[in-house]
């Protein structure tokens, strides 16, 4: 209701799958009407994925439509544990397209809880709320929350072709200190 457009709607018209389509058709020169535009455009289509997703199969049916759709890398939702990244490329490995995995370290115990109560997709394992948990009585809760997203990128790095980092709170400095001493 603000802004040069009163009358527009919320972004329920179309879901991932048919953004995708729009601008996979905008790459081949081609409007949602089925018109061909003067110019192509260039986008890079990424897509969302959730390796830890409750319902793992139609997430991985998901992803399989958002390829065919023009998706062109997929970005994953953060994830606190390694064996459900390691199930999620092994399962994805021949869908040929190229996986950001995305890191979110933690800031405290705290804030490990609120994710994992309160964020859709996502988990956090018992095994990493004590070990937050235990670092925030030595005072120390973002330096594990950082150990534990460097160690994430660790065991996958030589897998996926890139990482993306969503530190808490807007800390530019805590996204740094997860890539020290790995570029």
């Amino acid at each position: 209701k603000m802004g040069p457009y009163p009358h527009s709607t919320g972004v329920y018209d179309v879901d991932s799958v048919g953004l995708l389509n729009v601008v996979s058709g905008f790459n081949h020169g081609i409007d949602p009407a089925g018109k061909e535009m003067p110019e192509r455009t260039r986008f890079v289509c990424a897509t969302g994925a959730e390796p830890a997703a409750l319902d793992y199969d139609r997430e991985l049916r998901r992803l399989e439509m958002k390829r065919d759709a023009g998706a062109h890398v997929v970005m994953t939702q953060p994830v606190y544990d390694p064996y459900k990244v390691e199930r999620f490329l092994d399962d994805t490995a021949e869908l040929g397209l190229p996986v950001m995995l995305g890191l979110c370290p933690l800031a405290s115990h705290r804030n490990a809880m609120f994710l994992h109560q309160n964020v859709p997709g996502m988990q956090v394992p018992d095994y990493i709320l004590e070990r937050m948990k235990a670092a925030d009585a030595r005072g120390a809760g973002q330096a594990e929350g950082v150990a534990i997203a460097r160690e994430a990128l660790q065991a996958v790095r030589h897998r996926v072709q890139g990482a993306y980092i969503m530190p808490p709170f807007g800390r530019y400095k805590v996204a740094m200190a997860v890539l020290d001493g790995l570029l």
